[in-house]
This record gives structure tokens, C-alpha cells and sequence, in this order.
């Protein structure tokens, strides 16, 4: 299987076409286009598939080796934590996730700078990569998303009582929410399912349908109110929300509520999940609108 292009990077299968070689040669094209375009930093993240800290490593090496200062966020990442690493440095991205796919993908979503993806069929692949190496910076930038997002998730969920399940499906979203319930005070009671990051995403696809939903479709059936379910992709940046009872809520009904709560802020759904916040950030942010969720559906 090759490598196929995507609207911002590209997707394939682990070990036949998603290779170190061809992360090489990914990270290599990318980093003349970026040096192309006057960029000068690139942060390269990852999600947590197969050897995806390795390949990321691997790419960061490459990127310095071109003449570019380069960061590896501590990971795994969610994404929205990679859009906003992107922002307070003003630089372009390099992250590897294959997001919705099945365990056996993995991919690499391009960004030359925040919010401004970069089509695969953009990039050009070198036959003969560069064999110098750079060193590149570790960077962990998790406290200051935490507080951006706690700064914009407003006063909704205070007070509101109850239980949280939020499966994260052993993707890049676990452990994050736990720490943003701290530094608002909520009082609901948050539970994680699946939080450890896991390569194989605990036997299912890490897309949050309801057929990759089983622990989480369990405990909703059986829970009594006031409490909700969510549950996030591999990458973190696509939202399920689910109802006692275990009721699905579509797309539709979850962009309404996150409507009312903002009372007249921008928000936008694609009818799939996913839900971008303009003023805060350029990609969609699942943790944002989960915030927001509470203080409609608790």
C-alpha cells in the first residue's frame, strides 16, 4: 500500500506504506516548503499509534537537519494542544495521527502555520533524503492550553452537579480534561474511560460511533440523572455526547446547545463531531465544547 495524499498531509498503513523512510521523506518535503514559504520553526506532535513517538522523532531529527528550529511536543497530543503550540510560536506543523482510522493507519496532517493546512499533493517528496540530523526541542506547552481553555470556557459548568463519563478510547484526549475540571472547580464528577494511551485504541476504531462505544453505551443505559456521556476520536478533535439512557445526541442538537450556551459567539459544525471555536482556536477543540456541554446537558 502507498502513501496517499489528503486534503492537509497524508494517510497510510503502518509498516507497508507509512514507513520511517517515507516519514523521512515527508518530513523532508515538508521542510522545503516551509523554508520555501519564509517559515523558520516547525513543531512536530503525535497521537498515540504504533511507534508514532519514534516516527516523530525521527521527523524532528530531519526538520533540524534542514536549517529549521525544531520542537517535539511531549506527547501523546491532542490536537487542539498542537493548534495552539502552532499559535504562540507562529510556526508550522508536522503531526502524526490517522485519526478516525483503524489502528493499523497512520497519517501526518501538515500545517504551515496555525489553522492554514497544506494538501499532500503541495508537498514534494524528495527521492534522496538528507542524512544530516538535527537536534530539536523537547517542549511541553499542556499548562498553558489548560489555562487557555479554562480562560475560554466561561461559567456554565460551575455549580452543576453530576456525573461525567468521558471515554477518550485510549487516543491522545486522555488525561487532559481532569486537569481543566481542577483549575475551573468544577464539582461534577468526572470518570475516564479508556484514559492510557494505547496503540490498538482497546480492540475498537478510534471513532467515537456507537458501535465503538460499548463500556461507555453501558453505563449511560444504567446511569441516572443528572449525567452525560462523551467521547472523543483518536486525535482528539471530534465529540460524541450521549444521554441516560444511552440516546445518542446528533451533531445537530449538540451544535444547538453549544449555540445557547455561547449566547451569540461563533461556533461551527461539520455535522460529524467536530465543533471550531474561531476566537479560540483555528482547529476544532472537543474539550472546549465538552466545557459547554455540561452546563446545557447536567
Amino acid at each position: 500500500m502507498e502513501l496517499y495524499p489528503t486534503q492537509d498531509g497524508f494517510l497510510g498503513e503502518i509498516a507497508k506504506g507509512f514507513t520511517f523512510a517515507q516519514v523521512s521523506r515527508l518530513a523532508a518535503g515538508f521542510g522545503e516548503r516551509a523554508r520555501a514559504e519564509g517559515i523558520d520553526q516547525v513543531v512536530v506532535a503525535h497521537d498515540t499509534r504504533f511507534l508514532a513517538k519514534e516516527m516523530a522523532e525521527e521527523a524532528a531529527g530531519v526538520l533540524a537537519g534542514l536549517g529549521l528550529k525544531a520542537f517535539l511536543l511531549k506527547g501523546p497530543v491532542p490536537l487542539p494542544l498542537f493548534a495552539f503550540t502552532l499559535g504562540e510560536l507562529e510556526a508550522a506543523g508536522f503531526y502524526l495521527s490517522a485519526s478516525r482510522k483503524p489502528a493499523r493507519y497512520q497519517g501526518v496532517k501538515l500545517r504551515l502555520g496555525p489553522g492554514k493546512p497544506l494538501s499532500g499533493q503541495e508537498v514534494p517528496l524528495p527521492e534522496k533524503v538528507p542524512e544530516a540530523r538535527g537536534n530539536f526541542q523537547l517542549l511541553d506547552r499542556k499548562r498553558a492550553y489548560l489555562e487557555h481553555l479554562a480562560g475560554n470556557a466561561g461559567q456554565g459548568a460551575t455549580g452543576k452537579k453530576g456525573v461525567v463519563y468521558l471515554d477518550t478510547l485510549g487516543g491522545a484526549g486522555g488525561g487532559l480534561l481532569p486537569g481543566v475540571f481542577g483549575l475551573l472547580g468544577l464539582e461534577a464528577e468526572l470518570r475516564e474511560l479508556h484514559p492510557l494511551p494505547h496503540p490498538l485504541f482497546y480492540g475498537v476504531d478510534p471513532d467515537p460511533k456507537p458501535e465503538n462505544l460499548p463500556t461507555l453505551l453501558a453505563l449511560m443505559r444504567a446511569v441516572e440523572p443528572p449525567a452525560v456521556g462523551l467521547a472523543l476520536d483518536g486525535d482528539a478533535d471530534r465529540l460524541a455526547a450521549l444521554l441516560p439512557g444511552g440516546e445518542v445526541l446528533p451533531p445537530a442538537e449538540v451544535l444547538k446547545a453549544l449555540e445557547e450556551a455561547l449566547e451569540g459567539k461563533e461556533v461551527r459544525g461539520d455535522g460529524q463531531g467536530s465543533y471550531l471555536f474561531p476566537w479560540h482556536l483555528p482547529e476544532p477543540d472537543p474539550f472546549l465544547a465538552a466545557l459547554l456541554l455540561l452546563g446545557k446537558l447536567l
